[in-house]
């Protein structure tokens, strides 16, 4: 079951009305609203289901999920974070059409990963469509005492950001293409994971399903991996 079809069971529908856009880091779009109804429930990690297009046809061309990247109850604010596109896709033509007061329709939250908190060690893996789901989960961890690894490729290293409340290291790698993340973070995963860590594995699926693999030979068991793909060359609307 697709993320979004598990919004759409669970949660109401909700409001938001944009109140800041910025362009940031490596190609990346920080929407800021102010939401009708708090998220009840939301864990870092998860995600809400947006409708793009009320008029597409069919389930994968009128909603997108994105993760919240910031949710804050008590003055109603949620971010998103997402990879800014001005193309012809639903969701492109979506990010084109907002502005300052624009108002959108979404529900959620929903579906995983989300953040289990109490390992000594934590594990984040992604690419630059993971930006959100990694700092949110590592912004909750701030304060807390355990080591965490955070790796995650992206076309531009070099003007990439994470966004954290405190500074977190980041092994930012130079991939664009689906082939090119997945060798990258690979080979960049951390040679000693301990057996009690958490890892989260999130962006483009095939280097999920790869990685997962990977860190289960490395040793952990797999319910101690979280994974959510949201991207893949050969699908839409993930």
């Amino acid at each position: 079951m697709s993320v979004i079809q598990t919004i759409r069971q669970n949660t109401r529908k909700n409001t938001a009305t944009v109140t800041e856009i910025e362009r940031f880091g490596d190609g990346m779009r920080r929407i800021t609203t102010h939401i009708e109804h708090p998220l009840a429930g939301w864990t870092p990690g998860q995600a809400i289901g947006v409708m793009v297009d009320p008029d597409g046809d069919g389930l994968r061309d009128r909603w997108r999920h994105y993760t919240v990247r910031h949710h804050d109850a008590a003055t109603g604010t949620l971010q998103l974070v997402v990879v800014d596109r001005d193309d012809s896709s639903p969701a492109g033509r979506w990010m084109s059409g907002l502005d300052v007061d624009s108002t959108f329709t979404f529900m959620g939250p929903g579906g995983n990963p989300k953040l289990t908190p109490g390992a000594s060690h934590y594990v984040f893996v992604g690419d630059r469509t993971s930006v959100a789901s990694i700092g949110s989960m590592v912004d909750a961890l701030s304060g807390a005492t355990p080591t965490i690894d955070v790796v995650i490729a992206t076309p531009d290293p070099a003007n990439a950001d994470l966004g954290t409340v405190e500074q977190t290291p980041v092994r930012w790698l130079a991939a664009e293409s689906a082939d090119e993340v997945r060798s990258a973070t690979l080979d960049a995963l951390p040679d000693r994971v301990p057996a009690d860590a958490r890892a989260y594995v999130t962006g483009e699926l095939e280097m999920m399903r790869e990685v997962r693999s990977e860190l289960t030979r490395r040793g952990l068991s797999k319910r101690s991996i979280g994974c959510h793909a949201h991207w893949t060359p050969s699908r839409r609307g993930m």
